[in-house]
Formats: C-alpha cells, sequence, structure tokens
C-alpha cells in the first residue's frame, strides 16, 4: 500500500520519539488512508449534522491531519527509523524509560545495530544503483576510472 512504501522509503534511522509521536503517525496514516479511500469522516453525511457543522467538522479533521502530518515531516529520518524499530519491537519511549538502566541499553544497542544495519543496506542499494547506471552508460572511461 502506498503508506507501506512511504514508510518505508522514509524509515532510515531515529535517535528521539515518543509514543505520542508513533499514535500521531499512525493517525496520520489512517488518515490519509480514509482520505484516499474517499471513506472519511469528512465525507460521509452524519444524519442531524448542518452542513456549516459538516464543513467545520471537515476543516478541522483537515487542520488535524495537517497537524500531524507536518510533526511527522519535522522529525528526521533517523527518528523515524527509531519509531519504526520501538513499534517493531512492541515498546515505546515510555516504556524505554520505566526500564531499569541496564535493560535499556541493551535495547538502546539492538536499536542502533538495527539502525546500522538499514543505514548500510540503504547505501549498498545507493550503489547499487549507482553501478548499474554506469555499466549502462557504456561510457567506458567512466567504468575504468571507477574500477580502479
Amino acid at each position: 500500500m502506498l503508506i507501506t512504501k512511504l514508510q518505508n522509503a522514509t524509515s532510515t534511522s531515529g535517535l528521539a520519539g515518543s509514543s505520542r509521536s508513533t499514535t500521531s503517525t499512525d493517525s496520520f496514516q489512517r488518515a490519509l488512508e480514509q482520505a484516499l479511500s474517499g471513506t472519511g469522516s469528512a465525507s460521509t453525511a452524519t444524519p442531524g449534522l448542518s452542513v456549516a457543522d459538516r464543513n467545520r467538522a471537515a476543516r478541522e479533521a483537515d487542520a488535524a491531519a495537517l497537524a500531524e502530518f507536518r510533526e511527522y515531516m519535522s522529525k528526521t529520518p533517523e527518528q523515524r527509523m527509531r519509531e519504526a524499530i520501538l513499534k517493531e519491537m512492541g515498546l515505546t519511549e515510555e516504556d524505554l524509560k520505566a526500564m531499569p538502566a541496564e535493560k535499556c541499553a541493551a535495547i538502546e544497542k539492538a536499536i542502533a545495530a538495527k539502525i546500522r544495519e538499514r543505514l548500510e543496506a540503504q547505501e549498498q542499494i545507493k550503489a547499487n544503483a549507482l553501478a548499474e547506471k554506469v555499466a549502462n552508460s557504456g561510457d567506458t572511461q567512466l567504468i575504468r576510472m571507477l574500477s580502479v
């Protein structure tokens, strides 16, 4: 799905985050999915609400979605990656803060290792794409220069 591709493309690593941010990201994703599918709460008529009330509710929903999007985009790729890793582990920043120092340190070490792995994988993908582009260019001088 588009959301998963967007999340995978932007997940590169993170050094800070919170469960509020993760919840905010989840809310943003749900709102975006609803908007793309046309099933959002603003697009369904609610019996008993006036047009003005529905419009106001739609504007409020738009403002909330925009605020969540801005919060998400204000994070570095590293922060988004950290949140994703914590989510995969079933943890939040609050969970980490509540843990004993030794356990927290072990989890932080595991997170750092996963971030490093993902960054290295991304760099390898970029290097492979560049090598393929050079090889397909037919520029023998460039190929010789890069193979030295």
